[in-house]
């Protein structure tokens, strides 16, 4: 092999991760895992040992087959419900007559200074793009006659006390994490091509405790937006709605998710009609939520491309008709459009896996370049970075 990667999906209610191979340009999947995640609620570490618990279980996996050396170093895909995404722009007067590396090089700088947040930690800082004199929307502007240079950047970040315990797993596995994606970036790559982006696309990714979204129009970008509502509420929304334990409520859902119809009736007295009610209730407020910005974007109803869905909640029997219903447009269950791995490819449950695995590709050189606890250690390389993401 040329080349060993080892991808670790933190997620709230599973840690999912893959060891990817690469040799002569194909891509294989080593071994995969997944485990319940322990000692997380509400995106909140409770019990650190616990979480260490769940990741070594994972890591187990990978050193039994692999051995130690393959996984080292990881890199780390997360959601979570208090992510916060922000847009940025800024504006500068070219300082000759066309752009050149000083220029991008102080824009981004002044990006990053700008953007902090008290209390957040900044994991990406994603260039959208330039706009040059007001008139010239490009990716790469190196080069280009004009007078004033914008830049455009989407910037993400996770709570500081998060962080911190993501810093504190780290130290106890002994492993070192050479980069942390959104799972938001890495599933755009995985799942949405040109012409996807291009026609306007919404990508919706329900986790356990989150739902995040990216609606994407004219080949960028146009918003991305987290919720913090996911598959959990839904186990909550039985308990409370059929007078039971949470345990069985997550039994019920999970018999109604993977069984249709009748045949999720173990109890003659189980209202079944009742409960695809309570069930579809909660999807449609996620799905509402979503719609409003929509409306406030002004695309409702207006992408050309489609509702794609993932994540463990998309499992969901339905889920695509209530999205459909909602959005008034074609859904349909995200793919993998991008990496031939066998039959990993279209795991619902991996495909945020595979999404952070091919971003970390696209951009390895960059995320190589910073260790988690340096914010902004990319921009010494900005130009080299840029020519990458685009």
């Amino acid at each position: 092999m040329q080349k060993i990667k080892t991808i670790i999906d933190l997620g709230n209610g599973y840690v999912k991760g893959a060891v990817f191979g690469l040799e002569d340009s194909k891509t294989t999947v080593l071994v995969k895992d997944l485990v319940k995640t322990k000692g997380v609620r509400k995106g909140k570490v409770l019990d650190i040992q616990a979480l260490v618990e769940s990741m070594n279980d994972v890591i187990k996996t990978f050193t039994t087959k692999l051995g130690g050396d393959f996984v080292d170093d990881i890199y780390l895909g997360i959601s979570h419900p208090e992510m916060g995404i922000m847009r940025f722009s800024e504006n500068m007067r070219i300082m000759v007559d066309k752009v050149t590396h000083d220029d991008v090089s102080h824009l981004m700088k002044v990006i990053s200074e700008i953007s902090e947040r008290p209390n957040y930690e900044t994991l990406k800082i994603n260039p959208v793009y330039w706009i040059i004199d007001d008139e010239i929307k490009t990716n790469e502007p190196l080069g280009i006659i004009g007078r004033k240079l914008e830049l455009v950047v989407d910037v993400f970040y996770i709570p500081k006390y998060f962080y911190q315990s993501v810093i504190d797993l780290a130290n106890h596995l002994q492993l070192n994490i050479v980069d942390i994606i959104p799972n938001i970036l890495g599933a755009s790559e995985l799942t949405l091509d040109y012409d996807s982006k291009d026609l306007g696309t919404l990508l919706v990714d329900i986790g356990n405790n989150q739902t995040s979204y990216v609606v994407y129009e004219n080949g960028y970008p146009l918003y991305y937006g987290i919720l913090p509502i996911g598959w959990e509420d839904v186990t909550k929304d039985i308990s409370i709605g059929m007078q039971v334990e949470m345990k069985e409520a997550e039994n019920l859902k999970v018999d109604f998710a993977t069984l249709t119809g009748e045949e999720a009736v173990r109890d003659d007295q189980l209202d079944v009609k009742f409960l695809e009610e309570i069930i579809a209730a909660r999807y449609l407020e996620i799905f509402e939520k979503i719609n409003d910005k929509l409306v406030d974007l002004n695309i409702d109803g207006r992408l050309p491309g489609w509702v794609l869905l993932l994540g463990g909640g998309a499992r969901m029997k339905g889920v695509d008709g209530l999205a459909k219903e909602s959005f008034k447009l074609a859904t349909f269950y995200a793919k993998n459009k991008h990496l031939q791995v066998g039959e990993i490819g279209n795991h619902l449950q991996f495909l945020n896996s595979m999404g952070i695995y091919l971003y970390s590709e696209k951009y390895s050189d960059v995320a190589n370049k910073f260790k988690l606890n340096l914010n902004f250690g990319w921009v010494k390389g900005i130009w080299k970075f840029l020519k990458e993401v685009f």
